[in-house]
């Protein structure tokens, strides 16, 4: 289905896969020319296969090495402050 007013969108539903319920994509404006037809065979071969999951974002784990820069970091800044405290005292 074609529909919009500044531009064109292509709609389609997806009864046939369990995560998405329906699909908007947006045509480019050197492309709306084109028949409906040719449109949205581009899209059906755009879309993402029904039975594959979405990918779910990786969490990165801290490495050892970040730990252990956080310590330094830390340590050295608690030093350079008590290093002032006594200074100025």
């Amino acid at each position: 289905m074609l529909k919009g007013v500044n531009r064109q969108v292509v709609e389609i539903a997806q009864p046939e896969n369990k995560y998405f319920e329906r699909v908007l994509l947006f045509v480019r404006p050197e492309y709306s020319g084109l028949s409906e037809a040719r449109l949205t065979r581009q899209a059906q071969s755009a879309l993402p296969d029904p039975e594959r999951p979405p990918k779910e974002k990786k969490r990165r784990l801290p490495r050892p090495g970040d730990l252990l820069r956080a310590a330094v970091c830390a340590g050295t800044g608690a030093g350079i402050l008590a290093l002032a405290e006594m200074i100025f005292r």
